[in-house]
């Protein structure tokens, strides 16, 4: 079996040494699972406890009132309804095991039931953020120089509420004879804000201390680096503190380019936000004469 596979919106490892799902790690275990998988397995415990019990009624004869001798069929519906509690039609239990069997069964579906609505509610429950990012990330001209950006807006109608950005720079670092994987967290020109109701533009200038500096698409096709962009904040329509992330790699960025304009303004003092625009991106024109600039600065 393969190891397991993360996948941390675009940044894969392979994890070896761990698994998938963990036995004894129940809780990450029903959070964890795809809907259609925790469905299936609900429905696979449904049915292997109705047929254990089933078999219990069918290896004693007599046991259910009016069941039909050796029917199983029987049997395991004589369960499902002892299980669910839901009543009995033509059968009941008809000896001392039958009760027994049954008064377990009941003792046990209450606690089946109790276990499956709370997975269900701890995946309901758990605050889920709308976020979108843009597909790429832009190196464009910014006061005089170059800046990193990368555009971001909530799905919801309401708005987030303290956003808070961090831009962490991953890359591979040569330390003797060994490589070491290192972030640098990328200075912001504003890294939060008291409230994301439309779209925010998230701006690293690269000056100097940037390791961004001196940056060209060859550059960054050599290094291979990536860029994490997280958000976290206060959504006020799930009441809820929410983090999202997302990861750009060397074909995400896009050297020369700016993001369109999505805002419009509308009568009676409104603003318009096209979200289904937010990746959009044109050339800039003027970035040729900013890297001139720059090159220029760093020859003196």
């Amino acid at each position: 079996m393969p190891p397991p596979r993360i996948d941390m919106r675009g940044l894969s490892a392979v994890k070896v040494g761990v698994r998938r799902f963990a036995i004894d790690d129940p809780y990450y275990l029903i959070l964890a699972l795809r809907w259609p998988t925790f469905l299936a397995m609900v429905l696979l415990i449904f049915v292997a406890a109705n047929l254990l019990f089933a078999s219990l009624y069918w290896l004693v004869p007599g046991s259910v009132a009016n069941a039909r001798p050796g029917a199983f069929g029987d049997a395991f519906f004589f369960s499902v309804e002892t299980l669910a509690t839901v009543g009995y039609g033509v059968m009941t239990p008809a000896t001392l095991y039958g009760h027994t069997v049954a008064s377990s069964e009941i003792f046990f579906g209450m606690f089946l039931t109790a276990l499956v609505t709370g997975a269900f509610f701890a995946r309901f429950a758990r605050p889920q953020a709308r976020m979108v990012f843009s597909d790429t990330a832009v190196v464009a001209p910014y006061e005089g120089r170059q800046a990193l950006m990368v555009r971001v807006a909530s799905r919801r109608l309401q708005g987030i509420s303290e956003a808070t950005a961090r831009i962490s720079y991953l890359r591979s670092e040569p330390i003797g004879e060994s490589r070491f994987r290192r972030f640098d967290e990328l200075k912001l020109v504003k890294n939060n804000i008291p409230i994301l109701s439309l779209t925010w533009t998230i701006i690293h200038p690269i000056d100097e201390d940037s390791p961004l500096w001196g940056m060209t698409d060859e550059r960054m096709a050599a290094e291979a680096p990536t860029v994490m962009v997280s958000i976290t904040g206060f959504d006020e329509a799930i009441s809820s503190v929410i983090n999202d992330r997302r990861t750009y790699r060397r074909e995400d960025v896009r050297f020369g380019h700016v993001f369109a304009d999505i805002l419009r303004d509308l009568p009676g003092d409104m603003v318009e936000l096209d979200i289904t625009r937010i990746h959009e991106t044109r050339p800039a024109p003027v970035l040729r004469e900013v890297e001139i600039q720059e090159s220029a600065v760093r020859a003196s």
